[in-house]
């Protein structure tokens, strides 16, 4: 029998853990390796720490990898190719002591990426009763919403809403008393890096100045965007805000003299009614700028925009004509850009293809695409963006072309943050350590799949632990038990000082360490100018 006992005994040990005989010999560990990777910490919005996160059953073990001057740490295989690697240990975690979040607060919001009518009964009545009386219209919402009186939060609260009647817009926005409203209406918009001709169009497409107002409403409007188009851009221009007034009165009388007036209809750019040259256009204006501040170029671009395509505002609802046309996203603008790094395409859609309308791409800071969208054999366009310059922007999108007075809901612009690479795949954790300090980490990775992982593993463990909590037996002994095995393995893999206690009121004083292979690996590559 002694044969057929080693044959049995040569089978179970083949099997290994699922061998029956094994398996009821040696208890499974009640603690297993389930989750590791490189992550980089982020310290704030330019800085980074190398650090490897190891997922066991019951809990998370942040620690930090002592890396040789060759190795690449963001590879996730970089643990296992060379398991002699040495790590320092910062914190051991029970998982259900930690929170966990994979979300970032936002502060911009999807309906500024969207063309959904107003969200709630609230809008919907506030933009019935703006088309009739705007003050008692906003005086109503901001009653009940409780924040009456701030004036720039109604001037947000018109540029966001696309569905308002634009003729009642326009009207209350040039009364004397608005002025404040006007100046965050303008602001948000993001002029700041646009050709003052370009930002002219996108503000005229957003209004309209009815017959029925004051002769000084359009001057009021024209007089309020220059001033802050100059705001925006003084630290790129070399004259001052009188000259850009002047300015854009210069190109509002030019586009009268040629075309007669701004157009509030759709329909093509027709021939001059009066001939004027590009010459004619700079020499009135120099009785202004004799010092000639306004380049030659650009007084030339300008002239030749505004003969092209004459200024236009927005259509007056109630004078009828065409059928207004819906802009559909079918990928919205994305909220965050990665420096340097192409974004997935945007799609715009309209019902049908049309060869008289585009749409031109502005922004500070952003490479697009293309920067024209057209539409003249497909319904649908699609275009990229580069963010070129850390920190918020804005994409401002215009209508042109002779139809472009035709179509609505495509959004006045939108908020852009460029942010560097490792802030792309993101979660975050928050505990109390032994000593009652509070602490919050952001983590990143590299692969947005890996991320994946740490966003299914990790809550689901801190799930199983918190349940496990309901069955633990009544009585002192197993929590203390607990306590003191978790107390000995953090002074085992940490030391001492993780036992030593800390005052609440001392705030924690980050070590002054930096990633070591950020920037030598993946798009951090692309950030070495930024330091």
């Amino acid at each position: 029998q002694g044969p057929v006992v080693l044959e049995r005994l040569e089978e179970s040990l083949a099997q290994g853990s699922r061998s029956p005989m094994l398996a009821a010999a040696v208890d499974e560990p009640s603690r297993k390796l389930l989750l590791s990777s490189p992550v980089l910490q982020v310290v704030n919005a330019n800085t980074v720490k190398d650090r490897f996160l190891f997922l066991f059953t019951d809990i998370l073990v942040i620690a930090k990898p002592v890396i040789q001057e060759s190795d690449n740490v963001l590879d996730p295989a970089w643990a296992l190719v060379a398991p002699d690697k040495k790590f320092i240990v910062k914190s051991v975690v029970r998982l259900r002591d930690l929170r966990f979040s994979d979300e970032r607060s936002d502060s911009q919001t999807k309906g500024s990426n969207a063309t959904a009518l107003p969200r709630s009964a609230a809008m919907r009545a506030f933009v019935h009763q703006f088309a009739r009386d705007p003050d008692m219209a906003i005086s109503t919402l901001l009653t009940k919403a409780g924040t009456a009186g701030n004036a720039a939060a109604v001037g947000q609260l018109l540029f966001r809403t696309l569905e308002l009647d634009r003729a009642s817009l326009g009207e209350y926005l040039s009364q004397r008393t608005s002025k404040v409203v006007l100046k965050t209406f303008v602001d948000t918009f993001g002029f700041a890096g646009i050709r003052v001709d370009k930002a002219l169009r996108a503000f005229l497409m957003s209004i309209h100045v009815p017959s029925r107002a004051p002769p000084s409403a359009l001057d009021t409007l024209l007089d309020a965007f220059a001033s802050r188009w100059y705001v925006a851009n003084a630290g790129i221009v070399a004259y001052d805000r009188d000259l850009a007034i002047r300015f854009v009165r210069a190109i509002v009388q030019l586009n009268e003299l040629l075309h007669g007036s701004i157009a509030s209809e759709p329909g093509p750019t027709g021939y001059m009614m009066n001939q004027i040259s590009t010459r004619d256009f700079m020499a009135a204006f120099r009785r202004f700028d004799p010092r000639y501040l306004v380049a030659d170029d650009l007084l030339e671009d300008v002239y030749h925009s505004i003969r092209g395509e004459r200024l236009s505002m927005a259509r007056d609802s109630s004078s009828g004509g065409p059928v207004e046309i819906p802009v559909t996203i079918k990928r919205p603008v994305p909220m965050r850009l990665t420096y340097k790094i192409q974004s997935e395409p945007i799609i715009f859609r309209i019902p049908q293809p049309d060869n008289q309308f585009a749409i031109h791409l502005s922004g500070q800071g952003l490479i697009f695409d293309p920067d024209v969208l057209y539409f003249s054999r497909s319904p649908e366009a699609s275009f990229r963006v580069t963010g070129t310059a850390l920190g918020p922007t804005t994409l401002v999108l215009r209508r042109a072309g002779p139809n472009a007075l035709r179509y609505n809901g495509l959004p006045l612009s939108s908020s852009i943050r460029v942010e560097r690479a490792f802030m792309r795949n993101t979660f975050q954790v928050a505990f109390r350590e032994r000593g009652g300090a509070k602490r919050r980490y952001m983590f990143s990775v590299d692969d947005h799949l890996l991320r994946h992982q740490w966003a299914t593993y990790l809550p689901r463990q801190i799930r199983a632990c918190a349940g496990d909590g309901a069955v633990i037996p009544p009585g002192a002994f197993h929590p203390a038990a607990e306590n003191v095995a978790l107390a000995v393995l953090q002074d085992t893999l940490i030391g001492r000082r993780a036992s030593r206690v800390v005052p609440a009121p001392t705030a924690h004083v980050r070590s002054k360490s930096r990633s070591k292979v950020y920037h030598r690996h993946g798009a951090g590559r692309n950030e070495l100018e930024l330091g």
